[in-house]
Formats: structure tokens, sequence, C-alpha cells
């Protein structure tokens, strides 16, 4: 039962579906610090499901998007069918979701995006704590490569204590672990000397620690990965998005 929405409903149905998929596209932009282009699309038959809440289909594209944690996405497409919202919430610029949504997901980072995610703050305080011999680490000019042969290569300066300064690196696959977290599986370090490849090791350890993706999901969604292929200058991610209600910025271990 609608009430209250008497004016709406001499409007035409594309200016209607327009007006609502330009609602949720300003909420989805509010979780963003920087998005490029970001449109969402709704789509419902006939309008009086569309008042009741009801929608057939939901679309989100957006583009050179930057998460408020400093992570970066060149792509992100959503797509889902049959969801339910608090249709009186759109006017007040809110989204309330009336049961948890299931989406489908594609994700693309391009070597740029990889090397400024990595070299947050976020990410380099995370890095730190993998000290050696009581000492802590600094990351800098982290820097990342997809190579020919599909393995994704990070490379870093790392200082340990007040000055001394070592240059860090590796190469591995990227795999899926039970679709819960991304893996950097059979690893080759670089490095001068024992003490660099070490340090290799250690960087390895702590970015497989960090890539849980409850580490990266908003608060109110659950990712899952099926599929990351590597291809030359980007890395694209297949799966799905649950939405339990429509998610906040923070993520939902920022602080783990």
């Amino acid at each position: 039962m609608v009430t209250g929405l008497l004016p709406e409903l001499s409007l035409p149905h594309s200016m209607l579906t327009d007006w609502v998929s330009r609602g949720v596209s300003a909420a989805i932009r509010a979780l963003f610090k920087q998005a490029g282009r970001l449109e969402a699309r709704v789509r419902a038959e006939p309008m009086a499901k569309l008042l009741q809440g009801r929608i057939d289909s939901f679309e989100l594209v957006g583009q050179n998007l930057q998460m408020y944690n400093g992570l970066r996405l060149s792509l992100l497409e959503l797509f889902c069918n049959a969801v339910a919202i608090d249709f009186s919430q759109i006017w007040q610029g809110r989204i309330r979701l009336r049961q948890p949504v299931q989406a489908r997901m594609r994700v693309v980072l391009s070597e740029a995006d990889l090397a400024q995610s990595l070299n947050t703050p976020f990410v380099l305080n995370k890095l730190a704590q993998a000290g050696q011999e009581g000492q802590p680490l600094s990351f800098h000019q982290v820097e990342v490569r997809i190579t020919p042969e599909q393995r994704l290569q990070v490379r870093a300066k790392v200082q340990q204590g007040e000055s001394r300064v070592f240059r860090v690196g590796f190469s591995a696959r990227v795999e899926v672990m039970e679709r819960r977290r991304i893996c950097l599986a059979d690893p080759f370090f670089e490095g001068d000397t024992e003490e660099e490849r070490l340090l290799s090791r250690a960087l390895v350890d702590h970015l497989n620690a960090l890539l849980d993706l409850d580490r990266l999901a908003l608060q109110g969604s659950k990712l899952q990965v099926d599929r990351v292929c590597l291809q030359p200058q980007q890395m694209i991610l297949s799966g799905s998005a649950t939405l339990v209600r429509f998610p906040t910025r923070q993520p939902q271990r920022e602080n783990a």
C-alpha cells in the first residue's frame, strides 16, 4: 500500500525509474571518496511494482572509484534480480533493503590501482607489523607489475630500524582460496642477500594475511570471488556480493 505519493503516480514510467535510479546512484556514490563515473539503473514492470519497492533488476557500473581507505578500482559492475527496498526512503536520500540481495560482481584493477592501494597508509601500517628481530619495518615505493607469465610482481624499499634500507620483491601466481581469500601462491623471492629474501617472504606472508575479503567488504556486505584473471596491466575478479543491508563506507575489519 503506497500512501502520500499521489503526485508521483502521474509521472511517466521512464521518468519514475530514472528518478529512482538517480537516487540510488547518489546513495552509492556516497560510499566512495572519489568516483569518476557511477551509474545505477533499476527496472520494474509495471510501475505499481516500483511504487511498492519491488525491482525486477538492478545494474551498477562504476569507473575510477576510490574507497575511503584508499583502495582503488578501475571498474566495478554489479547486477542482481528481484530487489525489495523501502520506496519511501528513496526521497530522503537513503536506501533500505527489505531483504538480503545476491548480486553478480566484476571488478577490474589496473597495475596503477594495485600500486596505489598497496601504498595507502592502511596497507603500509599493516605491513610495518612484519618486524624482524624486534625492529619495525617501514615499506616505501611499492611497485606492482603483471608479468607476461601472468604472475603478480611486487617490489618495494624497506627500511629496518633507523638506517638500514633493503630492496625486496617477489613474483607469484594469484589464486582464490575457498572463495573468501586471495592468495599469492608459488612465490619467487627477489633479493641480493639472504636477509632481503627473508624480508621478501615476510612481505608475501603479510599480504596474504591482508587479502582476506572480509577486510575489503563494506559494512553490511559479504564478498565471494570465483575467479581471478591476470591480463596485461590489469587484474579481473569475478564473483558475487551479498548485501544484508545497504552498505556503509567503513570496511568490516578496517581496524583488525
